[in-house]
C-alpha cells in the first residue's frame, strides 16, 4: 500500500456531512475575491496575532525573569535545573496537543481557544507564588499543557479560511507576533526591573502583569474570535458560501466535526507526516538558544542585567523580518517553501559557528552570530504552513497540526538540554548540536521536497491535471487524488 493510500475505505457520505451544495458554474471574480480576502484578514488576523503574541510572551518570560532573581529565589542555578524549568513546558506541551485538538474539533475553534486563554492566564498568575523547584516545575507543565491547543487550533483555523497559496504568509503573520512580544516585553521588563522595596520581587511582578493581560484579552477573545465560514459573524449568508467556494480549489475539504479515525491512522502512516515531524524537531532546536538562554548569554558576555534584557529587542526585530520575509517569499515564489527550509539553515549554521569558533573576546561576533540563530524561524513557519496545506481531510489535518506542535515541542525539549549551566559562558556543546540538527533539516528538506515532486507528477500522469469537483468534501490526499502537494 502507498504511503497516502487510506487505510480503510472512508464511511459512506451523509447529508449532514457540511458540505455546501454549489453549482458547477459557481465562479467567484478577482475583485470578489479581494473584498472577501480583505474582510477574512480584518476578521482574523488581528485576534490570531495578538492571542499569540499573548501566548509567546507568557512562555518566553522565563528568559528574562530568570535575570531577575528568578533563578536564585528557586533555587535552580546549577546544572540543568533551569534547563528542565524551561523544558518541562514542552513536556505538557505534548501532553495536551493531542486532547485540545480534538476538542477543538469536537467544539469549535472560537469557544475551545478564548477559554485556553483564561486557563493559561490563571496559571501565568499563579507563577509567583512558586517558592520551590517542584512548583515552578508543576506551573510550567501546566503552562504548556493548557497553551498547547493554541497553535494546532490556529494552523487548523488558518486551512479552513485561506487558499493553500495564502496560508504560508497569513501563518507568518500570527507566528510573527512572538517577535511582537520580544519588541514590547524588554521594554515593559526593563520598567518592571527597576521596582525595589515591594512585598515582591521584579519578577513576581513582571508574571503578574503578563497574567492579567492574557486574563483581559480572553474576555476580547470570547467576543471576537470568528467561527468556522459556515457560522462566521459579519458575513452574510451570500457570503459564506463564496468564503467556502474560495477554499474548493485547495481540494482539502471543510469543517468537519465528526472525528474520523481512519483518517488519523492514514496521517501517521504517510511520509509526509514524518518528515514534517522531523523539520519540525529539527527546526526548533534553535529556539532552545533563543529564547529559554538569550538574556542569560548575553550576561554571560559580559552585560548588565538591563542590557541584556535590552539586546532581546533586536531578536524580536529580526523575528519579524525573518517570518515575515519567509511568509512573503513562500507566497510570491511557487514551490519555493523547501527550499527556504534548507536556505534558512544557512544563517544559523554560521551564527552557530561565530559563537562556537570565536574566542570569548570577540563579542561583537557573538552578538551577530546569535542573532542570525534567529533565522531558525524563517525555516519554522514553512513547517506551520506545510503542516495546513500538505494534508487534506479534516481529522487528518488535525492530526498533523498536533503531530508538527509535538515536533516543536521535542526541538524544545533537546535544545536546553544541550546547554548545561557548567558550560556557562560559551555553552560550546549547546551550539555545536544546534550546527548538526541545522545541518541534517537542510539535507532533509531537499529529499522530502523530491519525494512530493515525484508523486505530483505520478498523479498528473495518472489522472491529469487537479478538478475542484470534491474539493470541499471531507476527503483526504490519499482519497482526493485532484490533491497536489504544495512544495
Amino acid at each position: 500500500m502507498s504511503p497516502n493510500a487510506a487505510s480503510e475505505q472512508p464511511p459512506a457520505k451523509t447529508a449532514d456531512e457540511n458540505v455546501v451544495p454549489f453549482s458547477d458554474n459557481s465562479v467567484i471574480d478577482s475583485e470578489t475575491n479581494k473584498r472577501l480576502l480583505r474582510k477574512i484578514d480584518l476578521r482574523l488576523m488581528p485576534v490570531m496575532c495578538i492571542t499569540y503574541g499573548l501566548q509567546y510572551y507568557d512562555k518566553a518570560l522565563l528568559s528574562q525573569a530568570a535575570i531577575f532573581g528568578l533563578r536564585s529565589d528557586l533555587d535552580i542555578e546549577d546544572g540543568l535545573t533551569y534547563s528542565w524549568v524551561s523544558l518541562i513546558f514542552y513536556f505538557g506541551y505534548i501532553a495536551g496537543c493531542y486532547p485540545i485538538s480534538w476538542l477543538s474539533q469536537k467544539f469549535t475553534i472560537n469557544r475551545v481557544c478564548p477559554i485556553i486563554c483564561f486557563l493559561w492566564a490563571v496559571v501565568v498568575l499563579c507563577t509567583p507564588a512558586c517558592t520551590s523547584y517542584s512548583g515552578i516545575l508543576v506551573n510550567r507543565f501546566m503552562l504548556g499543557l493548557i497553551e498547547s491547543g493554541v497553535s494546532p487550533a490556529f494552523m487548523l483555523c488558518t486551512g479552513m479560511w485561506y487558499t493553500h497559496s495564502e496560508q504560508v504568509l497569513r501563518s507568518s503573520w500570527w507566528y510573527s507576533f512572538s517577535g511582537g512580544s520580544n519588541i514590547v516585553s524588554p521594554l515593559i521588563n526593563y520598567g518592571l526591573g527597576h521596582i525595589t522595596g515591594g512585598a515582591l520581587r521584579p519578577w513576581q511582578y513582571m508574571y503578574l502583569i503578563a497574567g492579567l493581560a492574557t486574563l483581559m484579552w480572553s474576555i476580547v477573545l470570547w467576543f471576537f474570535f470568528p467561527g468556522s465560514p459556515h457560522v462566521a459573524k459579519g458575513f452574510t449568508a451570500e457570503e459564506r458560501i463564496l468564503l467556502l467556494e474560495r477554499v474548493r480549489i485547495n481540494n482539502a475539504g471543510s469543517e468537519n466535526r465528526h472525528f474520523k479515525w481512519y483518517q488519523v491512522k492514514e496521517a501517521l502512516c504517510s511520509y509526509q507526516f514524518w518528515f514534517i515531524f522531523v523539520l519540525s524537531i529539527l527546526s526548533s532546536t534553535g529556539s532552545g538558544a533563543v529564547t529559554t538562554f538569550g538574556s542569560i548569554i548575553f550576561n554571560g558576555m559580559g552585560f548588565s542585567t538591563f542590557e541584556s534584557l535590552l539586546l532581546n529587542m533586536p531578536i524580536g526585530g529580526l523575528a519579524f523580518v525573518c517570518v515575515l520575509g519567509s511568509g512573503y517569499i513562500g507566497r510570491k515564489v511557487p514551490n519555493s517553501r523547501l527550499h527556504i527550509v534548507s536556505g534558512a539553515c544557512v544563517p544559523v549554521i554560521l551564527g552557530s559557528c561565530l559563537i562556537w569558533q570565536l574566542p570569548s573576546t570577540q563579542r561583537a561576533g557573538h552578538i551577530i552570530g546569535f542573532y542570525l540563530i534567529n533565522f531558525f524561524s524563517s525555516a519554522w513557519v514553512q513547517c506551520i504552513a506545510m503542516g495546513t496545506s500538505n494534508v487534506a481531510g479534516h481529522s487528518k489535518k488535525a492530526t498533523m497540526a498536533a503531530g508538527t506542535f509535538i515536533g516543536y515541542s521535542l526541538g524544545n525539549i533537546i535544545g536546553p538540554l544541550t546547554f548545561d549551566a557548567d558550560d556557562a559562558p560559551r555553552y560550546e556543546p549547546g551550539f555545536e548540536a544546534t550546527v548538526i540538527c541545522f545541518a541534517i533539516c537542510f539535507v532533509l528538506a531537499q529529499i522530502f521536497r523530491a519525494l512530493m515532486r515525484t508523486q505530483n507528477r505520478r498523479r498528473d500522469n495518472k489522472y491529469g491535471l487537479p478538478t475542484g469537483e470534491h474539493g470541499l468534501e471531507d476527503l483526504t490526499d490519499g482519497q482526493n487524488k485532484s490533491f497536489r502537494y504544495p512544495l
